[in-house]
């Protein structure tokens, strides 16, 4: 083995190797990076799928892009919708 000096920059432009994403999850997450306040969608179950694993599915979607989601599952769905965050204004208050 033979370790030499490199330059930063080139390593910040190298392609980064990450986790090859499925056809399904890219979807998803093009679909949740569309989304918009008061905007909701719903998946449904196919035969064999379990809600409990399309939930999971959604969550990861979101988190990587950094939105936080709203899920629920109900009935043969699994439905999700951006989660309203409300920001603080100002300094907390001290108590007296």
């Amino acid at each position: 083995m033979n370790i030499i000096d490199a330059d930063l920059s080139t390593l910040r432009k190298a392609a980064k190797r990450g986790r090859v994403r499925s056809a399904e999850t890219q979807q998803l997450i093009d679909i949740i990076d569309g989304l918009e306040i008061g905007d909701a969608k719903a998946i449904v179950l196919g035969r064999n799928e379990k809600p409990e694993k399309i939930r999971a599915r959604v969550a990861y979607a979101a988190k990587i892009i950094g939105k936080p989601l709203q899920i629920a599952i109900h009935e043969d769905r699994v439905l999700f919708a951006l989660k309203e965050v409300k920001r603080r204004r100002g300094r907390p208050r001290k108590n007296p």
